[in-house]
């Protein structure tokens, strides 16, 4: 074989021995570039690996960088187009050949393009996602407030239906209620307890002729309005029956509203038998809805239909919790107080309803420490004007 021929296979070998060379290189190349990249992007604590943008790191002074990056980046890595453009083989290959230092070279090749390639498309996304967020969060607080103001009617109509209310966050109130106000005398002692008590006047009549001028001294006041009892000896002139008429009824409420000024609230004297009575009290609510007045059940008999009759017209149903002075004790008036400002204290809440007697008024001066355990109030305050 001649010389030259043995020159020839020579170099052929060495051009198959280093073509043998480069694709083990590139084999190995490839082969360390899977490894790292699943280190890089399968870890567990991928966070402490990889060398995160600076606009993301966790020192950001913006708190909604880190979120974005820890909520979409591995998603934006997964489905980036420029990931497999910028992370094939041949580019990989190319550059660890270049390279004199072969073992940090793709973790450099990696660097480099996260901080080239995705620093800048994070920086737009998260800056069209913030946007998004405040427009967002614009309409958010937009549809919260309108929730807000919807809830807020809703729970003002359950109010109105079932007639509770939520005194949990208030201190507790007592309205407490004279009834039976007819003469200067008892308008004198009332104001003489310089306390927060509603008067609750007759309706003027002959017997009591200036009860509507007297309620004008007081700045929230009620009127007694007599209503017919199933046994009652001492009956009030002019007082409403079961049988009346719709017209009488609402004649007599017409009177109330031109004789009382600025009158809201209504309770009932006596009537047993007229508030046990549904005909009758349809009839006594159509009128006073009319006029606009709200009406206090003095709940003078167990099984009183005033609540249901309520219910019908949609109003809420106001009711007394404790009678004072059933008992004309000292005493005894001192233990209802007591017994008033405990129910109170437990429901948030409570009316009690008292008479013009000595004895009332003197446990009601004695007990002026007790009461300042709770919150005395006009059912005005409670229940709006």
């Amino acid at each position: 074989m001649s010389q030259k021929s043995l020159i020839q296979i020579q170099r052929f070998l060495v051009i198959v021995i280093l073509f043998l060379v480069c694709v083990a290189l590139i084999l190995l190349i490839l082969n360390k570039y899977q490894s790292t990249q699943k280190l890089a992007f399968n870890s567990p604590h991928q966070e402490q690996n990889l060398s995160t943008p600076q606009t993301l790191d966790e020192k950001s002074d913006n708190p909604f960088k880190q979120i974005y990056y820890e909520k979409f980046i591995s998603k934006d890595f997964n489905q980036s187009e420029n990931l497999e453009q910028n992370l094939s083989p041949l580019p990989l290959a190319n550059s660890f050949l270049q390279e004199s230092e072969q073992n940090s070279t793709l973790i450099q090749i990696h660097q480099t393009w996260l901080e080239n390639n995705i620093s800048k498309e994070l920086n737009q996304s998260f800056e069209k996602f913030q946007n998004n967020l405040a427009g967002l969060n614009a309409k958010d607080l937009n549809q919260t407030q309108q929730n807000l103001n919807s809830n807020q009617q809703e729970q003002n109509l359950n109010v109105l239906k079932t007639g509770q209310l939520d005194f949990q966050k208030t201190p507790p109130k007592l309205a407490i209620i004279i009834d039976d106000m007819s003469n200067e005398k008892q308008v004198k002692n009332l104001k003489a307890l310089n306390l927060k008590i509603t008067p609750s006047f007759f309706p003027p009549d002959k017997t009591h002729k200036n009860t509507a001028k007297l309620a004008l001294k007081f700045d929230f006041y009620m009127v007694h309005l007599p209503l017919a009892a199933l046994h009652y000896k001492k009956v009030e002139m002019d007082t409403l029956n079961p049988n009346d008429s719709e017209k009488r009824i609402s004649k007599k409420i017409a009177s109330l509203k031109e004789n009382f000024k600025d009158l809201k609230y209504i309770n009932n004297h006596t009537g047993s038998l007229f508030t046990s009575d549904e005909i009758a009290m349809r009839k006594l609510y159509k009128a006073l809805s009319e006029k606009g007045f709200i009406f206090v059940d003095s709940k003078t008999i167990e099984h009183s239909k005033v609540e249901k009759i309520a219910k019908e017209f949609g109003k809420i149903y106001i009711k007394r919790d404790i009678f004072l002075d059933n008992e004309d004790n000292l005493a005894a008036i001192k233990k209802q107080i007591q017994k008033a400002v405990n129910l109170a204290n437990k429901e948030g809440f409570a009316i009690a309803i008292g008479h013009p007697k000595k004895n009332t008024f003197k446990a009601l001066e004695e007990s002026k420490d007790l009461l300042k355990s709770v919150k005395l109030v006009y059912l005005s305050e409670v229940y709006g004007e």
